[in-house]
């Protein structure tokens, strides 16, 4: 075992033996746990309802799932500050693959490595309470079925950060755990997902807890995101419709919804002061959960 008590030679066989085409493909299948799929999955779920093709369900449990992106960002600042705990060896290097073009390495490079403290894996524990929320909230096909592929998402995502070499074996064990347990508790307290405003609450006390355990423009930004959508979701609760009205208004939220992700996007991509960054956030993330009333407004109008 490596120093850290977490090495038992997994990460290091997968990623010393991976060859280019098993990296690269292992870099795509590691953006299904990442933040932006997750928070592009969560709210187009919730600002599309019913109308989201095959997986169309009604917005208050969309909202649920949107909550869950939300409460794992909070989350997983708070424990992997709180452990403190490095990643492998080489996890912030990416391989050298020649054969790629100048303008894509910097891509490259972002989605194959791994920076900040390692333990748990937040991609793990992400993957498994997004997906998994999926799995719980939708009402099509058997649950059975909707769990299994839930599972086979998480597997991958988590084998994903071992091959690529940027988190041990035990990082992605327990990720998984923890996301189990905060979805199962989350799902509980929500009344079956119905009650989003539990999810998203919990989000900002998770945000606040980010603030004592590392001060940073990452806590930060999770906390102004949480504390935007459980203000505007007090707000609009009433005023959004459960279910979309016209396609008009689903392209109207969506448009809304796009304004606050590039909000969010420029608040990640220039990362300015922390005052700035979390009054971005706030904006951003009021933005998306007010993006139906606001769809449904400008619609009608």
């Amino acid at each position: 075992m490596a120093l850290n008590g977490r090495g038992v030679g997994i990460t290091e066989l997968l990623h010393g033996y991976a060859e280019w085409p098993v990296l690269v493909l292992f870099a795509l299948i590691t953006q299904l746990g990442d933040v932006w799929f997750l928070f592009a999955l969560g709210s187009a779920l919730y600002v599309a309802g019913e109308q989201f093709p095959r997986w169309g369900i009604d917005r208050r449990r969309g909202l649920f799932v949107f909550g869950l992106v939300l409460a794992y960002v909070a989350l997983i600042g708070v424990l992997k500050n709180a452990f403190g705990l490095p990643r492998p060896p080489g996890a912030g290097e990416a391989p050298a693959l020649g054969w790629i073009p100048v303008a894509l390495e910097p891509v490259f490079a972002d989605i194959a490595t791994g920076h900040g403290p390692g333990f748990p894996s937040g991609h793990a524990l992400g993957t498994t309470m997004v997906w998994g929320g999926v799995a719980l909230v939708l009402d099509r096909g058997a649950r059975r079925t909707r769990l299994t592929v839930a599972g086979a998402v998480v597997a991958l995502v988590s084998l994903s950060r071992l091959v690529l070499g940027v988190h041990y074996a035990v990082d992605v064990v327990v990720g998984v755990v923890l996301g189990l347990l905060a979805l199962g508790g989350l799902y509980w307290l929500t009344d079956g997902g119905t009650d989003p405003g539990r999810v998203l609450l919990f989000a900002v006390v998770a945000g606040i807890l980010g603030l004592f355990t590392g001060f940073s423009f990452d806590s930060v930004t999770a906390l102004g995101g949480a504390l935007g959508a459980w203000v505007a979701w007090r707000a609009v609760a009433e005023a959004t419709p459960a279910h979309p009205s016209s396609r008009q208004e689903v392209a109207a939220g969506f448009a809304v919804l796009v304004v606050a992700a590039a909000l969010f996007g420029a608040v990640y991509a220039l990362t300015p002061g922390l005052v700035v960054a979390f009054v971005g956030s706030v904006l951003a993330g009021g933005g998306a959960v007010g993006a139906p009333a606001l769809g449904d407004r400008l619609a009608g109008s």
